[in-house]
């Protein structure tokens, strides 16, 4: 049955575009029975919200590409905005300490990677010690107390606006449009994609797999510290709780956006687009005043509608 959506090309649209299809079906939905939800308001408050979302996405596209995942992405973020105000507060330069908690994010993830590629630990159990380990180091950087950042040019990262656009958003545009180009044109991009499709025949073909596969956590480092950079200016705060979490989230964002889980198959628009859906059901639950206790019910169903879809686009592909 599903290879005769071929021969319907409205039904195989709906299945190739499904994803898209919905979103655009739960803004109009949210538009007729959420008060205010149409405003621009609104929709840089949905756009703030899913800028560190979509960064934490962007992290697990390219794990995802390579057969990977990455459990420790909230925890890193979070480790990351501590090592910022910590450096700060000693006197530090924001510019020169946001570089150096980029750096340290960026070094966290391709330890990782390491340990995953070079020695031989699953991804799985790997991120998940990670997950551990700089969930603790955050709290003992900051003695399990939230820590207040007084430097106006760091905050403005998270509180300013650029041609009345708040720079969150234009830091987490920028990074989709460098990944997305990183990932189409270049030939190391290109290969995250064979090494998730095949990885003995990547193997083979001569591309380093192992090298590559460490570049992608260490990109993962990398875009999870300026997620976590954002939520550390959004509040002036480095919270030892931020970032939490937030590792479920962006593997369903990715998931919902068509990201395959085994590997060689994913956009980063899909990653984008799974973002602002979740970000768009969570604003559309404060507005109808909806208990949050319900959110990670919609997000599993969210989660089972798009692996549904997913597996249908894949059957009727063959």
């Amino acid at each position: 049955m599903p290879n005769d959506l071929r021969h319907h090309p409205v039904l195989q649209a709906m299945v190739d575009q499904g994803v898209l299809i919905a979103f655009l079906c739960l803004l109009v939905f949210l538009a007729f029975v959420a008060p205010h939800f149409v405003s621009a308001a609104n929709a840089f408050s949905i756009l703030i919200d899913a800028a560190p979302l979509v960064l934490l996405a962007l992290c697990e596209l390219v794990v995802m590409l390579v057969a990977g995942i990455d459990l420790a992405v909230g925890a890193i973020a979070g480790f990351t905005g501590a090592i910022a105000a910590t450096l700060m507060l000693q006197g530090m330069a924001w510019p020169l300490a946001t570089l150096l908690a980029l750096l340290a994010a960026t070094l966290a993830g391709a330890l990782q990677g390491v340990v995953i590629n070079y020695l031989r630990v699953t991804d799985f159990i790997s991120t998940l010690a990670g997950l551990s380990i700089f969930s603790s180091l955050t709290l003992i950087i900051t003695d399990g107390e939230p820590m207040n950042i007084n430097a106006n040019g760091f905050n403005a990262l998270g509180e300013g606006h650029l041609l009345g656009v708040p720079t969150q958003i234009w830091i987490a545009a920028f990074v989709v449009v460098l990944v997305a180009l990183w990932l189409g044109l270049t030939a190391s991009g290109m290969h995250l994609y064979a090494i998730g499709g095949n990885r003995t025949a990547a193997y083979r073909a001569g591309i380093r797999v192992r090298r590559l596969r460490s570049l992608a956590y260490a990109f993962s480092g990398l875009s999870a510290g300026i997620a976590g950079v954002i939520l550390a200016a959004q509040l002036a705060t480095a919270d030892p709780n931020a970032g939490r979490g937030q590792e479920l989230p962006a593997i369903a964002a990715v998931v919902i956006g068509g990201v395959s889980l085994f590997g060689g198959r994913g956009s980063v628009w899909g990653a984008v687009l799974g973002a602002l859906i979740l970000s768009t059901i969570l604003d559309g639950l404060v507005l109808l005043n909806i208990s949050p206790f319900y959110t990670e019910l919609v997000e599993g169903i969210v989660i089972l509608l798009a692996v549904m879809m997913g597996h249908l686009r894949k059957r009727s592909s063959n």
